[in-house]
């Protein structure tokens, strides 16, 4: 990305953003000059860049703060979190409200035609088009976002309601039950993992989990699923995993035991 060598000066040409900050200012929210403040704002406002540079900035927020392409981090994912979720209530001007009701795909818009979207977790999409809405949006940006979401279901509020369960099934071999699980366990699947454990009147001595179809846990994810382990143990099983990928390292009950772990079965 390259800085305009042309300085647009603060004077009459930001009169409404030198009012705003001095009202900022008078209520000890800025501690700048309004001067020093506009013109900073001013020049990041002279970046020039392409619309794949506005795609791969809204890739590295729609990842957690890391960059796709490098794989380099840019920013922590708190800030990106914080950073959609600005964009999300007022990142279209005053079409913030009906743009996440129709569209619901945290975005930012600039004068200049261009437009940055992100989905979290799926997707960073950039359109550059300079002929601006009432709102100060791209006209033809704003349709193509809409028609992403209406076409290929990217409304941020929009999740089917039905997915592939955790538990893929579970069977007794010899002293073990054993509970297959599967896919990417965030909330719901250790929420139907413990739901399953705790209801299923297991007669086995040694409760088994296999991790091999799973392709990873969310923080949240892991610490239910300890937590599932370390309830078995209390209730006097033997817990062993089979995790040859080691998508549960460190299992690690809170308490010092650990289930005996496998890398097959």
């Amino acid at each position: 990305m390259r800085v305009l060598d042309a300085h647009l000066g603060c004077g009459t040409q930001a009169d409404r953003n030198l009012a705003i900050v001095h009202m900022l200012r008078n209520y000890g929210v800025i501690a700048d000059t309004a001067q020093s403040v506009v013109d900073g704002y001013t020049r990041q406002c002279a970046v020039r860049v392409t619309v794949r540079d506005l795609a791969v900035m809204g890739a590295t927020l729609a990842n957690a703060g890391v960059q796709p392409v490098t794989g380099n981090r840019v920013v922590p994912a708190a800030v990106a979190r914080r950073t959609l979720a600005v964009m999300a209530g007022c990142g279209m001007y005053d079409a913030a409200g009906g743009w996440l009701v129709r569209v619901g795909i945290p975005a930012k818009s600039g004068v200049a035609g261009g437009l940055l979207g992100a989905l979290p977790g799926q997707l960073g999409l950039g359109t550059v088009s300079p002929r601006l809405d009432t709102h100060g949006n791209s006209v033809r940006g704003v349709a193509i976002c809409e028609r992403l979401s209406r076409d290929m279901g990217m409304h941020l509020m929009e999740a089917e309601p039905h997915g592939i369960t955790a538990v893929r099934g579970a069977t007794v071999e010899g002293g073990t039950t054993v509970y297959e699980i599967q896919g990417v366990v965030h909330f719901p699947g250790a929420e139907a993992i413990l739901d399953r454990l705790s209801g299923d009147a297991i007669s086995t001595s040694t409760v088994m989990l296999d991790l091999t179809r799973v392709d990873r846990f969310s923080d949240v994810g892991r610490r239910m699923v300890l937590e599932a382990l370390r309830r078995l143990t209390l209730d006097g099983h033997t817990t062993t995993l089979v995790d040859p990928d080691s998508v549960l390292p460190d299992p690690d009950l809170g308490d010092g035991r650990r289930p005996v772990v496998h890398t097959e079965r």
